[in-house]
């Protein structure tokens, strides 16, 4: 007959794999809202200069007319200092950098970026 006992530090483990979740939900709050930036509509900057992460997971764009502009309705903008502006910014963002935000989560929850 053979046995083993294994114990584990369940606490220890916790709290090493929550920081790291914490710490890739920050990145992604931050990359997200960095990298949809030149799709935000833009006249006085108002609109995207107000934005927050009010909660991990989720960004606020405060502006009274923000969920008009997210859903393009009652443009009222410029392409001259965001070309790329439109409707849905963080969906047209995501489009083209999802993957370096998975790449970057993956790494911070494999123990990277200590």
């Amino acid at each position: 007959m053979f046995s083993v006992s294994v114990d584990i530090d369940a606490n220890r483990l916790l709290s090493r794999y929550e920081d790291r979740l914490e710490r890739a939900q920050a990145f992604l709050d931050n990359e997200v809202l960095r990298q949809s930036r030149p799709y935000v509509p833009f006249r006085t900057g108002m609109l995207v200069n107000t934005a927050i992460v009010e909660r991990p997971g989720k960004l606020v764009y405060v502006q009274p007319y923000a969920r008009r502009q997210y859903y393009g309705q009652d443009f009222n903008f410029t392409l001259t200092h965001h070309p790329n502006a439109g409707p849905k910014w963080v969906d047209r963002a995501k489009a083209v950098h999802f993957p370096a935000w998975l790449e970057g989560v993956e790494r911070i929850l494999k123990g990277g970026n200590q």
